[in-house]
């Protein structure tokens, strides 16, 4: 033999060994075999996984369909392998004495090659994770009939309430209106309290009924041919007391004529909330509301010239008893629930939504976008 062919010879040997070392360190199970089935070297870890206790050494040589009959699934497909000729394949899951497998093959010069690799931890995962999430929707399901019931329990007991406040109220404005015999400063003072703080006490069990209702998929709602332009002129009647006490100046820009079918009662309760807030918070200046028609959607709008809002605190505007922290918190009366309340209407009742501009110190733009339906036929 000359010096070249031993030297090729050499080689190839190191080539191999080479490459016994890379198979049997690698982390999965490996198995290659010729065209006849017989294997021509695998690895330790791939003995293991297909259930047989033998060496390597006596792996090599034997025909792999031997070695497999215990994993129908993977028998058939090297059946149809060693018939059909080369072609790959992939099983997920395969089950070998109560561990799963991943097994892969791919054709090679003159054979096929399988990659085995054990998925038995990541199966475990997946059914406890499987099991959680059952766990978790019935949990969900349980919450949510829950919540249901007090919804339904707060509006029950908030009617209860809201009967006798009713009275107090009426009777209380009866004794402010010298009905029951002229009353003096001290006690009228005394009584403007109690009015107004009752007045506030049924503004507050008002909303909780209503997102009660909401929650509860049981709010009352009634769409109809709606005047736009009759409806903001109520709304700037009711804010028009609390603005002039401001000398707030309210400006109207409105479609002309525009009548649109909705629930009248809502709406004059989402945009009344809107415009209570910008007169609430606006010390001067002028409050401007506005309504414009784009496409099928009526866009309404009410800017103030009020204390605005921090960037951050934007976030925080629609979720339920918030009320951020201003400089006139402790001047105002609020309940944290006009702009919850008006975004779960506008989105529930009208399939619309509620958006907010706000420069802090500058002023505020609250905008209710809500589509347009078709106008109702009267017969």
């Amino acid at each position: 033999m000359s010096i070249i062919d031993r030297e090729q010879e050499k080689a190839l040997f190191e080539v191999k060994e080479f490459l016994v070392s890379i198979i049997g360190n690698a982390p999965y199970g490996i198995i290659a075999f010729d065209l006849e089935g017989e294997i021509i070297l695998t690895n330790s870890f791939a003995i293991d996984y297909i259930g047989k206790k033998m060496s390597v050494n006596s792996a090599v040589g034997k025909n792999i369909l031997e070695l497999i009959t215990d994993i129908p699934v993977l028998k058939t497909t090297i059946e149809n392998i060693l018939k059909s000729g080369r072609r790959k394949f992939d099983l997920p899951s395969v089950k070998v004495n109560k561990k799963f497998m991943l097994i892969k093959g791919r054709s090679i010069l003159n054979g096929t090659i399988l990659v085995i690799e054990d998925i038995t931890d990541l199966k475990s995962t997946e059914t406890k994770l499987a099991k959680q999430s059952k766990e978790l929707s019935k949990a969900n399901l349980k919450l949510q009939d829950l919540d249901r019931m007090k919804s339904m329990f707060i509006a029950s007991m908030s009617h209860e309430l809201r009967t006798p406040l009713n009275s107090i109220i009426g009777f209380t404005g009866l004794l402010l209106q010298g009905i029951s015999g002229k009353i003096d400063d001290e006690a009228r003072k005394d009584l403007d309290i109690v009015y107004n703080s009752s007045q506030h006490l049924l503004s507050l069990i008002n909303d909780v009924i209503d997102i009660s209702k909401i929650e509860a998929g049981k709010l009352d709602i009634h769409f109809e041919d709606v005047k736009l332009d009759d409806v903001i002129e109520e709304i700037v009647i009711t804010v028009s007391k609390d603005a002039e006490k401001k000398n707030l100046k309210i400006k109207t820009e409105l479609p002309e004529a525009l009548t649109i079918v909705s629930d009248r009662r809502r709406l004059f309760q989402c945009i009344l909330n809107l415009m209570s807030n910008a007169v609430k918070f606006t010390e001067k200046g002028t409050v401007e509301l506005k309504a414009v028609k784009k496409a099928d959607v009526l866009k309404i709008s009410v800017t103030d010239m009020g204390i605005g809002i921090k960037k951050e605190d934007i976030p925080k505007l629609f979720k339920s008893f918030i009320r951020l922290n201003t400089p006139m918190k402790e001047v105002t009366l609020g309940t944290g629930l006009g702009l919850y309340l008006t975004k779960k209407i506008i989105n529930s009742v009208f399939q619309g939504d509620i958006s907010v501009e706000s420069e802090y110190g500058k002023g505020s733009t609250f905008t209710l976008d809500i589509p347009f339906k078709q106008k109702i036929e009267h017969g």
